[in-house]
């Protein structure tokens, strides 16, 4: 089989380059091939396992940095049930408990919340001519003076918000490269009523896109011959022969090597593959027979060093807990019913009076093999140039490159940024084309 272009992975970034390519007059020939039974990749609204009136989104979730400059902006048809939210905690209804049920005072949230954005503001501060170091290791004199120990469970709590907005701990995260991944995009949060995987869903549909299924690369040799085509060969020995590849798997994938390249790829290609970020956040819904909280709250904070953010559905009975960095890893390799065990327990020192979960699932993104983790940021020794290095097209500009770890003119991490790169990308390969 050959074709003009085939585009690897059908996330956000793959879709984004199909409809970038299907614009074009020329009407190149061109296949999206996936390796999952579905589309999406890393964005998918589950709408089996809960009968639920608000979507189930295992992976991404909000439209991040929605504004009219955001290329989903044309895709989405406004609702009186869209919900926008500006920070991490939100406008909705929330409360803050302590381990024991306890509720926190304003006061002392205000105070945790006041030491938290000291820490911040030394991490700014740090020099750019002193070598990288990771931001913990920037707060941690400061935090080391902290002697309470509610307090510090506080401000932990405060830290924690960055953490599970890089999906990375303290320890693996740049100091210099704080908070670069928004590139100076202001937060603006969308959540959609439909869900956002079903929202990617309906964009790909829309453009009747040519798709197929089912289909794992496991090579791709390049001829040295420019003239010559491109091969890429399936886990099931199909094969297909293309004068340009765009490949769009998430940078897990890519730093798993489940693709090999022949010849090798260059090394300033692995290096920056091998250097950037990959982090892991993952979600337990849970659902109850009764909503056993105040069902006014969308969402209950916890001042705790283990289970801190669940976030209410109180229609379904569901709670939403996030789990990121060392504690997402460490849950996959519990069995599902030892994490609600777990959770169910701590929960009870909070609400004795709580009834035993009916229904539950567990994300495990780290083990999926066709992502590896969850989204990409930028760890010690880094910085927001190893995306260009990334996004940087090799063998002879006939292989290209789009996924949220790829967007060197925007922000990074998020379903807008593959967005991006896979339009960007597929105008450049159209380029060669015309």
């Amino acid at each position: 089989m050959i074709y003009d272009v085939i585009v690897i992975g059908c996330g956000p970034a793959g879709i984004a380059a199909g409809i970038e390519l299907q614009k074009c007059s020329t009407k190149p020939s061109f296949l999206i091939v996936e390796a999952r039974d579905r589309i999406g990749g890393r964005t998918y609204t589950d709408r089996q396992t809960f009968d639920a009136a608000k979507p189930i989104d295992l992976g991404a979730r909000w439209i991040h940095h929605f504004r009219p400059e955001n290329p989903l902006s044309i895709h989405h048809k406004p609702s009186d049930q869209d919900v926008i939210t500006r920070d991490f905690v939100g406008d909705r209804p929330h409360i803050f408990l302590d381990m024991d049920g306890s509720y926190l005072s304003e006061s002392l949230r205000n105070e945790a919340k006041l030491i938290a954005e000291n820490f911040w503001t030394k991490v700014q501060q740090y020099p750019t001519d002193q070598i990288d170091v990771s931001i913990r290791e920037v707060i941690r004199e400061k935090y080391n003076e902290i002697q309470d120990e509610q307090m510090r469970r506080l401000v932990d709590m405060n830290i924690a918000y960055v953490e599970h907005y890089e999906a990375a701990n303290l320890e693996q995260l740049s100091a210099k490269s704080f908070l670069k991944t928004d590139n100076n995009v202001d937060t603006c949060d969308l959540t959609l009523p439909i869900g956002l995987g079903t929202f990617i869903e309906q964009i790909a549909d829309q453009h009747q896109l040519p798709i197929q299924l089912n289909t794992i690369i496991t090579n791709i040799d390049i001829p040295a011959n420019e003239n010559e085509l491109i091969c890429l060969t399936t886990q099931d020995n199909r094969q297909y022969f293309i004068k340009y590849i765009l490949i769009a798997i998430p940078l897990g994938c890519l730093k798993a090597r489940s693709i090999q390249f022949n010849p090798s790829l260059p090394d300033w290609k692995q290096n920056a593959i091998d250097q950037m970020g990959f982090g892991l956040l993952n979600k337990v819904y849970i659902q109850f027979p009764i909503t056993f909280w105040d069902e006014q709250y969308e969402s209950i904070f916890i001042a705790s060093n283990r289970f801190r953010f669940f976030l209410c559905h109180p229609e379904d009975h569901i709670l939403i807990l996030f789990l990121t960095g060392r504690l997402a890893s460490e849950i996959e390799q519990q069995t599902d019913e030892q994490i609600i065990s777990d959770i169910v327990q701590f929960l009870r020192a909070i609400y004795p009076q709580m009834p035993e979960p009916i229904k539950w699932l567990v994300t495990r993104w780290g083990q999926d093999p066709f992502a590896r983790g969850s989204y990409s940021n930028f760890p010690v020794g880094t910085t927001y140039e190893i995306t260009k290095e990334l996004a940087r097209d090799c063998y002879n500009e006939r292989v290209y490159w789009a996924g949220e770890h790829a967007n060197y003119g925007g922000t990074i991490g998020c379903v807008d940024s593959a967005f991006e790169t896979g339009q960007r990308e597929a105008g450049r390969i159209l380029n060669k084309l015309i």
